[in-house]
Formats: C-alpha cells, structure tokens, sequence
C-alpha cells in the first residue's frame, strides 16, 4: 500500500501526463486537508464564502487550469495561489455590490493588521503583488502561511528552507505588509 505521500506523488504524475481521473482521485485524497486550511476562511460572520464553497471553487479552479504540479510542494504553492485568487475574486464581487467605498471588513487575528482595523482583502492582495515584486519568497511565505493556511514547518520543508527562515521571513513580510496597508489607507483617507 502506498503512503499519502507516494500516493499524491503518483497523482500529480497522472494529472501532469494529463489523466482527467487523476484530478478527481487527487481531490478527494487532498479534500479533507483543503477543507481544513480553507476553515479559517469560511462560514464565519463577514464570511465571503462557505468553507465547503472556498475549497469546491478552488478545486474548480485547480483543475480548470491544467497546470501540471511537479511535486507535493508544489501543488501546496498552487492551491494557497488559486484560494488566494477564489477569495480576492469573491472579495470584489461583494465589494461591487456594496454601496460607499467597496471594503470588505474581515476581523482575523492575523498580525497583518493592527488589531483594532479591518482586513481589506483586496487591498491586501494589492500590497502582496507589490512585495511579490520585490521580495518573492517573502510573498510566498505569507501566500501558503496566510492564504494557503500551512504552518511554519510545513512550508520551511515545501520550500526547502529552515523554520527559523520562514519565521524571520514571515515578520518581514508582516512589517512590509503592514507598512504598505497603512500608507494605502493614508492614502485613501487623504482622498475621501
């Protein structure tokens, strides 16, 4: 019998050669651990979707787009990208039918943001294309820590680093956010 590991490992081979089977057998191994990740993200007060929907829609996502993951890594990177994508899209679609200015407010204890504000998901996903630019791994850390809901050691081993590394990686990456959310919001405020 083969483990999860070796499993999921020949999965991504049949779906990287293109076996549409695959991609279903791939769910279904991988659902339990996607739902688990995309809880934090669903059904609460304020939700922009169930959690059950995050993760169908994700899926949906993952197998639309036929990208063909090399590893266990990296379909981990993949599916915190296409999470990231289904909440921001879902995101602005609230917004668009939200009257003022079209912020979504999500409270989560994330140390992205100051306690006592609001997280603006789009707004954040703006300030993390603008770190992807200039500090990539910084970028991926927040997107498999934050979006994709993977822990410290998990992405230290998917990205073939220290924990240590990531952790540093994650304050650096929260303090830039931070910095780039508030002068967004100095910004806006400035402009109201």
């Amino acid at each position: 019998m083969l483990s999860p590991a070796q499993d999921t490992a020949a999965l991504l081979q049949r779906c990287s050669n293109g076996d549409d089977d695959a991609y279903g057998e791939l769910f279904e191994l991988v659902y339990t651990d996607l739902h688990r990740r995309a809880r934090r993200w669903g059904g609460g007060p304020g939700a922009t979707l169930s959690t059950t929907a995050l993760v169908h829609e994700t899926f949906l996502s993952l197998a639309g787009s036929r990208i063909a993951p090399n590893d266990r890594a990296h379909f981990f990177r993949i599916a915190a990208r296409a999470m990231r994508r289904v909440l921001i899209d879902a995101s602005r679609r609230r917004n668009a039918r939200k009257r003022g200015d079209g912020r979504e407010a999500l409270t989560l204890d994330t140390g992205l943001v100051a306690p006592d504000r609001e997280l603006d998901l789009v707004a954040l996903d703006q300030a993390l294309e603008q770190l992807a630019t200039s500090e990539p791994r910084l970028a991926q850390v927040v997107e498999l820590h934050f979006y994709g809901g993977l822990e410290f050691t998990e992405i230290a081993r998917l990205m073939e680093v220290s924990e240590r590394t990531v952790a540093r990686d994650w304050r650096a990456a929260r303090a830039l956010l931070h910095l780039a959310l508030s002068e967004q919001a100095t910004s806006t405020d400035g402009n109201a």
